[in-house]
């Protein structure tokens, strides 16, 4: 599945700025496609990427080819199905308090009767936001995939199946609450990950029917009022490729025409937190404090107004577009499509090594930086998301959580009666 994953992020782009190119409407910035050269700069991005990335994992510097297999046990460890239930009973009773928190103490359950607006009811979480963000975006994803890899260690009982497949239910339906397509599937991704580290052709099928399925499921479900104008299987394609290119191929026609560019350098700056960022930056200042964020940057930059990017609004720009801003062209493609090829091979020899030798901890933490950092840089770009100060508190977190949850329970000394 890792390999489909990133040629998906890679792919799904390189087609929306192929049709741009040919004439198709630029939906994010809202003028008429043309001939710009974006798809050759963007072929070239790829390229190096996947070149970088191959001799990373398992090419040049990788003389040796092995199978990628759970090891079913190792010295010192506790019985594997043993393990597996100890696990996910108490992750299913962490499953449902955060379900039952996401529903009914922030309020979850009217985005699902439709007496908010999803948009609506993540503005209104306030500062106790940063807690079901955290345990969404790293922590439960990265306690399913422990789970996921206790699974495969074990015989695969049914009794052993079907409580996994409760527990990602559970998880599914935590994601849901939030109103958006992809959440509740994205939860299940480092799990999904490591279960389906081979995935044959026919069940990548399976996977994408499934994956679409849920997408027309959610419009239907949270975006009705779409439905009335919209034809739903176009517009998913129009997400999947035009809206996932056409911010990269208007960069690099700015960049073509020699327009000037925004200075990219001190977005990094944001890595260290908005909290501590409003130290030394007005947040008042919406000019000032665009300056120091990329995706605030990149959406003013394609066309929209500064107030409706504070209020909300955004587009994709992939690592491409960001290449394009901070390297000025050529350079900073290479350099970009360098970084993004060590990262994907990296990432996949660690995966693939961690699942081999059966490190629960190591394979689930690997997975989930990579779906939710990673995957997501590739996607819409960003690279202060990788190092940003949230990284650590999430893999703290998500630390904390499975030693607590996998840890053996303490039994009780027996007593001991004297008879006098």
């Amino acid at each position: 599945m890792y390999k489909y994953l990133v040629m998906f992020v890679l792919a799904s782009p390189l087609i929306g700025i192929w049709l741009v190119e040919g004439g198709e409407p630029s939906l994010s910035v809202g003028i008429p496609g043309t001939p710009n050269g974006a798809t050759v700069a963007f072929s070239t991005f790829m390229a190096i990427t996947l070149l970088v990335a191959f001799g990373t994992s398992s090419g040049y510097f990788s003389l040796r080819r092995r199978t990628v297999e759970v090891a079913k046990g190792l010295p010192g460890e506790v019985e594997p199905t043993k393990a597996f239930m100890h696990f996910s009973c108490r992750f299913l009773v962490l499953n449902c308090v955060f379900l039952f928190t996401m529903l009914f103490v922030f309020g979850g359950i009217q985005v699902w009767l439709g007496s908010i607006e999803k948009g609506l009811f993540r503005a209104t979480l306030g500062p106790l936001g940063a807690l079901p963000y955290l345990m969404t975006k790293f922590a439960v994803p990265a306690l399913f995939a422990y789970l996921t890899v206790l699974m495969l260690k074990t015989d695969q009982a049914p009794h052993v199946k079907w409580m996994w497949r409760l527990n990602a239910f559970i998880v599914f339906l935590a994601g849901a609450t939030w109103g958006f397509k992809t959440t509740g599937l994205f939860m299940l991704l480092p799990g999904l990950l490591i279960m389906y580290w081979k995935l044959p052709v026919h069940k990548l099928l399976v996977f994408a029917a499934v994956f679409l399925g849920s997408l027309v499921m959610f419009f239907f479900v949270f975006d009705s009022q779409l439905m009335e104008d919209v034809e739903v299987l176009a517009f998913l394609f129009s997400r999947l490729t035009i809206l996932q290119g056409d911010v990269s191929w208007y960069v690099w026609g700015l960049h073509q025409a020699g327009e000037p560019l925004p200075n990219y350098w001190p977005t990094l700056l944001a890595s260290v937190g908005d909290t501590v960022l409003s130290i030394f930056v007005t947040k008042t200042d919406l000019a000032e404090w665009m300056s120091y964020h990329y995706d605030w940057m990149l959406t003013n930059l394609s066309g929209s107004s500064l107030m409706a990017v504070a209020n909300g609004h955004s587009v994709t720009g992939t690592p491409f577009a960001e290449a394009v801003i901070a390297g000025g062209g050529w350079f900073g493609v290479v350099f970009f499509g360098i970084i993004a090829g060590l990262l994907i091979g990296g990432f996949y020899r660690g995966i693939a090594n961690a699942i081999r030798a059966g490190r629960a901890m190591a394979a689930a933490m690997l997975s989930t930086y990579f779906c939710f950092h990673v995957f997501s840089w590739l996607n819409g770009g960003g690279i202060t998301q990788l190092f940003h100060i949230s990284v650590g508190a999430n893999l703290l977190v998500a630390y904390v959580l499975l030693r607590a949850l996998s840890a053996p329970r303490r039994r009780r000394p027996a007593r001991i009666i004297k008879l006098s």
